[in-house]
């Protein structure tokens, strides 16, 4: 009897034991674990504004010094075979022409005009070509031309112009062959008004802004 009780006894301890060991461990999976304290995180920071973002162009590169300006005739006339845009000067007789009409032309000084003609040397002809014609002048109230020059003009296209025809050049009328005009025609051809040098066979092709007048 003492010995059933002792054992009785000896498991109800052990139980007891288990079932406060139990208790414990759920109340711990139960507990809320801590948060952990805020640490001080640094400011994101602030998107680029779109004028803050870097130039795409290319700063400090040298600007390109304006061309002169220029004023475009009051009216022009050609013959030649249009095509497109151009006049092409390029009969067999060489009397196909241009002329230009400049009004309100400063009173003194030598008046100077920025050229630009395409050229080759035959129908659908070589690319790089100089362009060989004459300029000749006259005041708008004169019949007879006044002066005149042959004029050679350097082909300025690019390598990457699929055509390479554009020749660019100025030319200078001196103030003495034309007085104090206020308006003054201007004519290329490939032929000497003055019947004194031979002909151009260049091709030369025109169109109303061929010819600008420099502003002083």
């Amino acid at each position: 009897m003492g010995t059933r009780w002792l054992v009785i006894g000896v498991a109800s301890v052990l139980f007891a034991v288990l079932v406060a060991t139990f208790v414990l461990a759920g109340g711990e999976d139960e507990q809320t674990p801590p948060l952990p304290s805020p640490t001080a995180s640094p400011p994101a920071s602030p998107a680029p504004s779109p004028s803050a973002s870097p130039s795409t162009s290319a700063s400090g590169s040298p600007t390109p010094s304006p061309s002169p300006s220029t004023t475009p005739a009051a009216s022009f006339f050609a013959t030649g075979d249009l095509i497109g845009s151009w006049y092409w000067l390029r009969d067999a007789a060489h009397e196909d022409a241009a002329t230009w009409e400049f009004l309100a032309l400063p009173s003194s000084g030598d008046l100077t005009f920025a050229v630009t003609v395409l050229a080759t040397d035959a129908v659908d002809g070589a690319r790089g070509v100089q362009a060989r014609f004459f300029f000749s002048w006259r005041p708008s109230a004169a019949a007879e031309w006044t002066g005149r020059l042959p004029v050679t003009l350097p082909n300025v296209s690019p390598a990457d112009d699929p055509v390479g025809y554009t020749c660019r050049g100025t030319v200078t009328v001196p103030r003495s062959t034309v007085g104090a005009a206020p308006a003054l025609v201007v004519r290329i051809s490939r032929d000497d008004v003055r019947d004194e040098l031979s002909p151009s066979d260049v091709h030369i092709a025109v169109n109303a802004p061929s010819v600008q007048f420099e502003l002083p």
